[in-house]
């Protein structure tokens, strides 16, 4: 599965250039009216929001005050693009907490390591993962579907942790037990019992966990 960008920009075309581009890697969602922000944000779980700076309607400084303070926004990196380098774009960005600034005329190979690395560094760092109707708020040690709450074990939640900070990549069940026991000498068969018995509780979900082979790797439900 390739992640989730959600693209405000004015120009259809600006759009439709990065779809063409980072299809191959990234889930491009096009937005030309930044006023339905929230609206975008409710309906896509995005692992990273790319504004234009220039927007007749609203500026993208404007819009990611707003998306900053929108409910919805998961805390997932944001980028500002624009084929203004001024001195004045470049202040405001340093001004903002936004992650990085693409320039118009980058090539695709390094928009992609660019968002790549964001994303990366957003999954693995994260405490609050979010991924379908599923939220685990790791600081709480809180699982939630649907608004519910789901009683996991702390390895059940760390097992699923680890999974959602690798996600949409597979991992490998000997990775998975070095992750979580280190060095100490772990059958392979147990992460599948624990693995088993999470699924149960977490049925509800519109993801799902597979083992395939020896790896470990979260799907969406068909």
């Amino acid at each position: 599965m390739r992640w989730n960008v959600i693209y405000f920009d004015d120009q259809s075309e600006a759009i439709k250039c990065y779809e063409d581009v980072l299809s191959k890697q990234f889930n491009i969602i096009g937005e030309m009216d930044p006023s339905r922000y929230s609206v975008a944000l409710k309906k896509t779980n995005a692992h990273a929001l790319i504004i234009d700076i220039h927007m007749p309607l609203m500026n993208g400084f404007i819009l990611y005050e707003k998306i900053k303070n929108d409910p919805d926004y998961n805390g997932c990196p944001i980028l500002f693009i624009s084929g203004d380098v001024s001195d004045e774009n470049k202040f405001k960005f340093f001004q903002s907490s936004a992650v990085d600034f693409l320039s118009r005329d980058l090539s695709p190979e390094e928009v992609i390591l660019r968002l790549s690395n964001k994303i990366r560094f957003y999954l693995q760092t994260s405490m609050k993962l979010e991924l379908g109707n599923l939220t685990v708020d790791v600081s709480n040690f809180k699982t939630i579907i649907d608004a519910e709450s789901v009683e996991l074990t702390l390895l059940e939640m760390r097992m699923l942790t680890i999974l959602l900070r690798n996600f949409p990549e597979a991992i490998s069940r000997a990775d998975m037990i070095e992750t979580i026991y280190g060095k100490e000498h772990i059958k392979l068969g147990t992460i599948n019992t624990h693995l088993t018995n999470m699924k149960v509780k977490i049925d509800k979900w519109n993801y799902q966990i597979f083992i395939k082979e020896n790896n470990i790797l979260i799907k969406q439900k068909i």
